[in-house]
């Protein structure tokens, strides 16, 4: 019997510290993209620009103080890429518009003083698209999505919680007609130091 109502008094207190923690949340960031080509354009002259800013949407689930699972909507803003050729014709740089949307395991540790320790890993979906001489193009490509960071949620703010992370997106550029500047397949990576706020009903 003393067993049973000690079995009971745990299964209580478990629950109970899952009830304040576990929930669904939303929230937003804001950030400053990165952009690493993977060596494509190494030997071509080509630059590129990530003057842009990243705007981040969350949404998510935690289950307990070690597993969320989080849905994200991230738009890059435009990458600028600058060929010597064009630029020595006057012609401004090519601006690439990026946003991805991904499903990814939050996974790291609620510690009892609000602090939250996490890493970031699933799969996501990039869509690219530009505008050249009135005409639009536009790419889509799976991603690995992947990123670190720290949250921290304090007591006196019940459900408030605020963050900041590095997240990216990598996703290989393949280019089977040698139509940019590089004739190889490349893993590339866009990404953004971001901060950020969540509320969790």
């Amino acid at each position: 019997m003393k067993k049973i109502i000690l079995l009971l008094t745990l299964f209580s207190a478990f629950t109970s510290a899952n009830d304040n923690i576990s929930g669904f949340y939303l929230g937003a960031g804001l950030g400053t993209t990165t952009f690493d080509d993977g060596g494509a354009f190494d030997y071509s002259g080509v630059s590129i620009d990530t003057d842009d800013s990243t705007i981040k949407f969350i949404g998510g689930y935690q289950f307990n103080r070690i597993v969320a699972v989080e849905v994200q909507y991230t738009n890059y803003g435009d990458v600028t890429v600058n060929h010597p050729l064009a630029k020595s014709k006057g012609f401004k740089g090519l601006a690439i518009e990026s946003s991805s949307l991904s499903l990814a395991a939050n996974l790291g540790y609620t510690f009892d003083s609000g602090w939250r320790p996490f890493g970031i890993i699933g799969l996501g979906s990039l869509e690219s698209s530009t505008k050249v001489l009135g005409h639009s193009f536009s790419d889509n490509s799976t991603t690995f999505h992947y990123g670190a960071g720290v949250e921290y949620a304090p007591k006196a703010l019940r459900g408030l919680a605020f963050r900041v992370a590095y997240e990216g997106d990598i996703f290989v550029e393949e280019n089977d007609y040698d139509y940019y500047s590089y004739s190889d397949d490349y893993a590339m990576n866009i990404g953004s130091f971001y901060a950020g706020a969540t509320y969790k009903f």
